[in-house]
């Protein structure tokens, strides 16, 4: 009785456990994917626009009700931005050792660059009027370069020798919140044109993108 006793109540345990697991209905998920082209003012960085393509993958979470015949989901992504760049130059004194290799001056040719990409991971909210919002954490590596060319010249303002310098380079990496609202236009039952405007808080400043692209969604 002792010994049959513990094997039975295991036995009907796990014959529970079996049962339960052949009632457990699979996840209420559809799935969308997002491409837009995009364009980021770095203005707040000291740099122009830079062009873009941000490529989301996401799930629908059909049981999350917020708001009537609204949609939620979680999706993931990645940000590839052209480098962007400013070119600048300057004449200054040489130095000691400039002046020994016969310069009176020096023409300096500068070009200070960025590259920025990275991963997103966020939500996404879907009204049934078009409007959507969405915000999430941008997983970035941002490269800041600075090069320099220096022009070495005589009296009479003739080259007496060019340097090129090695890059002088500065790398980071982090995570930055963003927020963004915009509008998923139908345009066929599965596919629909989406414009948004973005904001993302990068170390100490914010810049804006504005994106336009298509979603396919179940």
């Amino acid at each position: 009785m002792k010994i049959t006793l513990p094997l039975t109540l295991g036995f009907t345990a796990l014959v529970s456990l079996a049962h339960a697991d052949e009632e457990l209905a699979p996840p209420d998920v559809d799935f969308y994917a997002e491409a837009q082209m995009m364009r980021a003012d770095m203005d707040p960085y000291g740099f122009d626009t830079a062009d873009g393509l941000n490529i989301k993958i996401g799930m629908w979470l059909n049981s999350v009700k917020l708001g009537k015949n609204s949609r939620f989901g979680l999706e993931g992504g990645f940000v590839s931005q052209s480098e962007v760049s400013n070119d600048s130059q300057f004449t200054r004194a040489p130095s000691v050792s400039e002046q020994n290799a016969g310069a009176s001056s020096v023409l300096v040719q500068e070009e200070d660059s960025l590259d920025l990409s990275g991963f997103t991971v966020g939500a996404l909210w879907q009204s049934p009027y078009w409007l959507y919002l969405r915000g999430g954490g941008y997983i970035y590596n941002l490269k800041l370069e600075n090069r320099q060319d220096r022009i070495l010249l005589d009296g009479g303002g003739s080259t007496v020798n060019t340097v090129n310098d090695a890059p002088v380079s500065d790398s980071q990496s982090g995570i930055a919140p963003y927020l963004g609202a915009g509008l998923a236009i139908p345009l066929l039952d599965n596919l629909s044109l989406t414009v948004d405007y973005q904001q993302t808080q990068l170390e100490s400043e914010s810049y804006g993108t504005m994106g336009v692209g298509l979603r396919y969604s179940n």
